[in-house]
């Protein structure tokens, strides 16, 4: 069940609105019944206002109070202290440990225990640390790992939504009860309070709860005498960068001065979104500077995008990288909290950066994880909200008054700076150039001689919603015959793969299966509400950009989601296109009302008229 609320939470955080009961158990693949029950869970454990809004229109979550406390985390009494608890207390002996003895120790009955540890097995195989979990008939179970890995894990454990900003101190030191008393827990926030502030670093509230209780384990383990042990810097450039300065001072305080302990400590600080200044710091290795570069290269070839020519987006980047990877070397976990959101909404920045760090990880050996692809994806949407957007021609069709059509023409040019309004007609004409990319008009009829232009309606004040309407164009332009020419199928397949190599062979594209894979192999392309948008690495452009709708009968377990609307996309050689499709795809996937529109769709027309009446023209 936890799962599932869990899996509840995600897609709620990414709907926008309210979703209903009927949705949200499509979506998590329970019924409706379940979903009730999930929500009241979680509500219940949650103090004052819902975490979860109910009302007539469904569900929806309250973002305000998301991430201080949500489901049975927020009772300290619940399964997230027990199963941090018992991995304590194997961590602790180092041996194995009789199911008795457990249940004992933590007044819990041995079945209990047996069913907490099934529980705690599952965990930790998911949070793929460097640490096994070894049972033995009539002997016990114990964790198998180096001090590094078993402290990871145990800070894993930790529920830190508990820890609530009002009761921070009472909070910890009830949950550390017995393993470190509440004067020391004190201490160690006053000096992260004093490192942070000497290092002039700011930090949001999670990830400082994350660095108070990674500090009291180290502490913890260290009383015990476990030591982290054979750790060396990869390089000399981790002495340079600020948060080495920040894990010496904090082990000076706590009297811990082990060099190890440190480059340790330096580690798990980098791998932590702080907002500290590291503008002096660059990879000074020559090797690893020419590695990334060259991906860099590689990448901006492929894709036409200046990763590597611009000094500037070039210098970012390779700090960055330089930054996170001696953390993905010790597969330290990357902190960010964000991770599903950025996946979701930079999607085509996403993919780009899955490209560098494949490249990288085929270099270097690396196994990078996916919140750091989404790190990376916000740099390389920087990069791509700076490239020059191609400027379109448009017809102002108006019958208003010459001072009314002077204000529309000079909002639309100030709201649209790529938007040049070439020509004002205030008549219907017989011909229309096509040189035009767009009309907008306050007049109700059309001339069929318009219909090979996209037009869209405006009101005499060019209001708000006409704002939206257009930028939704801007957004999409280049791109709306990839969805008139797209091929459209209705599938029933088991699996992802299946699926796709069923829409490529449909769609007689399969020679290029293989590079589809290969892309799922890299991080699925799930973006969420019933939706996947697969796409493959091209080194060579034999086709043009393509896009291959598929909808399948049931639900598939795409990633870690359910999908049902397969957007499979050929890209093409221009980035612009490529960026503007991705971003359609977002717009519509994070719609769930769409998308369930175009899950009803027997037509391939069907599914047009959806698509366009969502881009508002």
């Amino acid at each position: 069940m936890n799962k599932n609320i869990n899996k509840m939470l995600d897609i709620l955080l990414q709907q926008k609105n309210f979703i209903t009961n009927k949705q949200l158990a499509t979506l998590i693949g329970v019924t409706e019944r379940s979903v009730r029950n999930y929500v009241a869970k979680v509500n219940s454990s949650s103090k004052g206002d819902c975490l979860i809004i109910s009302s007539e229109n469904g569900y929806k979550l309250n973002k305000v109070r998301y991430g201080i406390e949500t489901d049975e985390t927020s009772n300290m009494n619940g399964d997230g202290r027990l199963l941090f608890q018992i991995a304590f207390l194997l961590a602790k002996q180092g041996d194995y440990v009789q199911l008795d003895t457990i249940a004992d120790q933590l007044n819990y009955s041995r079945e209990s225990i047996r069913s907490k540890i099934q529980k705690l097995f599952v965990r930790i195989k998911h949070m793929k640390l460097d640490v096994t979990f070894d049972s033995k008939v009539f002997t016990g179970v114990r964790l198998i790992g180096k001090e590094e890995a078993i402290r990871l894990l145990l800070e894993q454990l930790v529920p830190l939504k508990i820890f609530s900003k009002d009761r921070l101190v009472e909070r910890l030191s009830l949950f550390f009860e017995e393993m470190l008393d509440k004067s020391t827990i004190k201490n160690v926030i006053k000096l992260l309070d004093e490192a942070l502030a000497n290092s002039t670093c700011t930090v949001e509230y999670k990830t400082y709860v994350k660095m108070i209780v990674h500090l009291v384990i180290m502490i913890i383990r260290t009383n015990n005498n476990e030591y982290i042990e054979h750790l060396v810097a990869y390089d000399r450039d981790i002495l340079e960068f600020p948060e080495y300065k920040m894990a010496e001072e904090l082990l000076k305080y706590m009297k811990l001065e082990n060099n190890n302990e440190l480059l340790s400590l330096t580690y798990y600080l980098l791998s932590l979104p702080l907002d500290i200044d590291n503008s002096e710091v660059f990879m000074n290795d020559k090797n690893n500077v020419f590695i990334v570069e060259n991906s860099l290269l590689k990448t901006e070839k492929y894709f036409g995008i200046p990763v590597f020519s611009n000094k500037k987006f070039r210098n970012q980047i390779v700090k960055h990288i330089a930054r996170l990877l001696n953390p993905i070397r010790e597969n330290i976990p990357i902190f960010n909290p964000y991770a599903s959101e950025l996946k979701h909404e930079y999607i085509f920045a996403y993919s780009i950066a899955s490209f560098i760090y494949d490249d990288l990880e085929k270099q270097m050996d690396l196994s990078v994880p996916e919140e750091e692809i989404a790190y990376l994806s916000i740099h390389i949407q920087l990069v791509l909200n700076e490239e020059k957007k191609r400027e379109l021609n448009v017809l102002l069709l108006v019958q208003n008054k010459q001072i009314e059509t002077l204000l529309i023409k000079n909002k639309v040019e100030m709201f649209f700076q790529n938007i040049k309004i070439t020509r004002i007609d205030h008549k219907l004409r017989q011909e229309i150039p096509d040189c035009y990319n767009l009309i907008l008009t306050t007049v109700d009829e059309y001339s069929d001689n318009y219909k090979g232009i996209k037009i869209i309606h405006i009101s005499r004040n060019f209001n708000s919603k006409d704002i939206q309407n257009v930028q939704r164009f801007v957004e999409t332009s280049g791109i709306s015959d990839l969805i008139e020419n797209a091929d459209y199928f209705h599938i029933n397949e088991k699996s992802n793969i299946a699926a796709l190599k069923r829409l490529l062979d449909l769609s007689g594209y399969s020679d290029l299966f293989d590079e589809f894979k290969e892309r799922e192999s890299m991080s699925t392309t799930e973006v969420g509400n019933l939706t996947a948008l697969p796409h493959p690495f091209l080194t060579k452009f034999p086709y043009h950009s393509k896009v291959i709708i598929g909808i399948n009968q049931s639900n598939i377990m795409w990633g870690e989601q359910n999908v049902r609307l397969i957007i499979a996309y050929i890209p093409a050689k221009q980035l612009g296109i490529n960026n503007n499709f991705f971003r359609d795809v977002y717009i519509h996937s994070s719609n769930l009302n769409i998308v369930q529109e175009i899950l009803k769709t027997q037509k391939k027309n069907d599914f047009i008229r959806i698509w366009n009446k969502e881009r508002g023209y």
